[in-house]
């Protein structure tokens, strides 16, 4: 199966337990990253993580899995299937599950008409009922994700809220850009539900699947993994990880920042790095101490104290700066960062688009070098290239 990688890489809240909720140092001074911008201006990116949970607690997971005209493919249904069985034998105890096929619709497979318990048995079935399914249809993300809400706010009972999505990614049925994306996660974190994903087809939209992800504080199946059974072990484990919602509105001040993007600070987990990028002087003191406000899935409040220090500009942070300007335009509202290898994978994007921009006009000034004037009549055009890597 094939796995095609664009060119920008633009769920699971948990309990604690009462010991959390208090004043929680983290170990070590975790670096900043940074670069000087062409205007001399400190630019950086802030990677924030929770403490791993004292205890884990069961999930209440929707699952969509994309079955639409797009995975006619015998193999990436199978790995769809294999996913799925993965994740429901692989999550806590008393979580509750429901599957569905997304296209144009959302519909429930026949084993899951509601939520039910996640059994081994349950998986089986799952996995059953999906190989029954024939792709059809244009799947509507958008749609789905509303649907998904709907059904888990419908739900009774203490357990964390998560949305999974199986499949490519591609919204075909429904107009969906990033601002839509963005109304639609404010809704997500509004509510405490995460987007969690395994980018499954094969053409995969990741930019979108990612920004989901990061914008939710959910999970995401390393783009590399292939197999499905990997992909639903990892978002399975993922669902035990905590994750907080930040309830800071003054992390710009304890930073020095002049701005902070994500402007909407998206959840931080236990189990990878959240970064949070802008420019501004950090504080001169070594290490820079930080106070996070944070409340879980429950709503219960918590301080959580980190400790970080400003490492030296690096060359190869660069595009730091890039990524600031070009979250200043919307305030960060599709940054597909969801970790530190794909912030890593989205810097280095960038670097190669501004390579190629170049090369492009250094070829093109040769040519023009070397050809005849152009006739008054019809000026010569310069060639148009997309200076702005999309997200979607």
């Amino acid at each position: 199966m094939t796995r095609n990688h664009p060119v920008l890489f633009p769920l699971f809240a948990l309990l604690w337990t009462a010991a959390l909720f208090s004043v929680s140092p983290v170990r070590g001074a975790v670096p900043i990253e940074t670069c000087l911008s062409e205007e001399g201006k400190t630019c950086f990116a802030v990677p924030l993580t929770l403490p791993a949970p004292d205890r884990v607690e069961g999930t209440d997971m929707l699952i969509a899995v994309d079955l639409s005209a797009g995975q006619l493919s015998r193999q990436v249904r199978e790995e769809a299937r294999n996913a799925v069985t993965a994740l429901i034998a692989g999550l806590p105890r008393g979580s509750r599950v429901q599957v569905f096929v997304l296209s144009n619709e959302m519909t429930p497979i026949a084993s899951t008409p509601g939520f039910v318990g996640a059994t081994p048995e349950l998986a089986a079935a799952a996995a059953a009922d999906l190989a029954r399914e024939t792709p059809l249809g244009a799947m509507d993300l958008k749609k789905g994700i509303q649907s998904a809400r709907e059904a888990l706010n419908g739900l009774d009972g203490a357990n964390r809220k998560s949305i999974v999505f199986i499949g490519r990614g591609v919204s075909t049925a429904s107009f969906f850009n990033r601002h839509e994306a963005a109304r639609l996660t404010a809704g997500l974190a509004e509510d405490r539900i995460t987007f969690s994903a395994f980018a499954n087809g094969a053409v995969t939209n990741n930019n979108a699947l990612a920004s989901l992800v990061f914008q939710t504080g959910g999970a995401i199946a390393d783009l590399r993994i292939k197999e499905g059974a990997e992909a639903g072990a990892y978002l399975a484990a993922a669902s035990a990880a905590a994750v907080g919602w930040l309830e800071n509105d003054d992390l710009p001040e304890q930073l020095g920042a002049d701005a902070l993007y994500p402007a909407r600070l998206p959840p931080i987990r236990s189990d990878r790095e959240t970064f949070l990028i802008g420019e501004g002087d950090l504080p001169s003191e070594n290490p820079i101490p930080l106070t996070l406000e944070v409340a879980d899935a429950a709503g219960t409040r918590s301080t959580l104290e980190l400790s970080l220090t400003a490492a030296p500009p690096k060359e190869e942070n660069r595009p730091l700066a890039r990524m600031v300007r070009e979250a200043a335009k919307d305030g960060g509202i599709a940054l597909p960062i969801p970790g530190r290898a794909l912030l890593r994978e989205y810097m280095a994007a960038l670097e190669n688009e501004e390579e190629q921009i170049k090369k492009l006009g250094d070829e093109t000034a040769e040519k023009t070098e070397d050809a005849p004037p152009a006739s008054p009549a019809r000026p010569a055009e310069p060639p148009r290239t997309e200076k702005t890597p999309k997200a979607w």
